[in-house]
């Protein structure tokens, strides 16, 4: 039987806390990612953060890779397992009126699984990359951070 306390305790998960980009002269842009992991002790309500940035071309559609990329590398340093997820693409399709941002991810290990991530375009195209690689890889991340603990 299961401790009832353990079983009403959430995984931890990471938090979305923000996506900039910074374009600098010519076709460069700097794309830069927040996450938090609240604190696993219920008593304190501190959580840490995991801010990472990626460079590269500045174009609507690459600016959302550079962020796809940032928040792959915050969750690798949030969970201590890098080069755990590879990016498989990244895709903006119209549907219902409205775009969705889907983005593939693969994780590296053996066997290897694809999830996908789907997030409606509202407004910052770099916001939501990063929060649809966050819905693709929510369940596996919330494992190996339980596993962490």
């Amino acid at each position: 039987m299961t401790d009832p306390k353990e079983a009403s305790t959430p995984a931890p998960r990471l938090r979305f806390v923000s996506a900039e980009t910074r374009r600098a002269r010519g076709s460069h842009a700097d794309v830069k990612v927040t996450l938090a992991l609240p604190s696993s002790d219920p008593e304190k309500e501190s959580e840490q953060l995991f801010t990472v940035e990626a460079s590269g071309v500045a174009a609507e559609l690459l600016e959302a890779r550079l962020a796809v990329q940032a928040t792959l590398d915050a969750i690798a340093e949030a969970t201590g397992r890098t080069d755990y997820f590879k990016l498989v693409g990244i895709k903006i399709v119209p549907a219902f009126d409205t775009r969705i941002v889907l983005v593939c991810v693969r994780t590296l290990e053996e066997p290897s699984i694809q999830v996908v991530g789907a997030v409606p375009a509202t407004g910052d195209l770099v916001k939501t990359a990063a929060t649809a690689t966050l819905d693709a890889t929510n369940r596996i991340v919330a494992g190996m951070l339980s596993e962490k603990e």
